[in-house]
């Protein structure tokens, strides 16, 4: 037995079986869908009364999230001026303590160089003393030498 397929009939056959995959996956989504559906019902049904008082709360909590809004307004409105100045004043604190910085730096500065200064004049005056004495200690040898020579 001998059967010719078609290059259409191919193409026929697998747009069948691709129509039943997307049926099947179109059944299983309706299930799921209706599964969801069933467990928010079933979650209303539980909590119906909840839901009511909670619906019927709904112009008190208006009201107090509008009053509440009107007081944070107000405070904003009384407290925005004092902020401005308050920012104002750490503005001009952080350009005082930036100046007072840099001349606190410059002090330091000047007087590490000042240190610096003092410590090589120090030390030069103890290489002059120490060339002084040096030097006296040669004179007393050679007029040590020269006692010596005489007796």
């Amino acid at each position: 037995m001998t059967a010719t397929l078609t290059v259409q009939d191919l193409f026929k056959l697998i747009l069948y079986l691709l129509g039943v995959g997307a049926l099947i996956y179109f059944i299983v989504l309706i299930k799921n869908l209706n599964n969801v559906i069933s467990a928010i019902r079933n979650l209303l049904i539980k909590n119906e009364k909840e839901i009511d008082i909670t619906i019927k709360q709904l112009p008190h909590i208006s009201e107090n999230i509008n009053a509440i809004s009107k007081g944070t307004k107000e405070l904003v409105e009384t407290a925005s001026p004092e902020a401005v100045k308050l920012i104002n004043n750490a503005s001009s604190l952080s350009e005082k303590l930036d100046k007072t910085g840099t001349k606190v730096c410059d002090a330091v500065e000047e007087v590490s160089q000042s240190i610096s200064s003092t410590a090589s004049t120090i030390e030069s005056n103890i290489k002059n003393a120490s060339d002084y004495i040096e030097l006296i200690m040669d004179i007393i040898d050679i007029i040590r030498n020269t006692l010596k020579k005489k007796k």
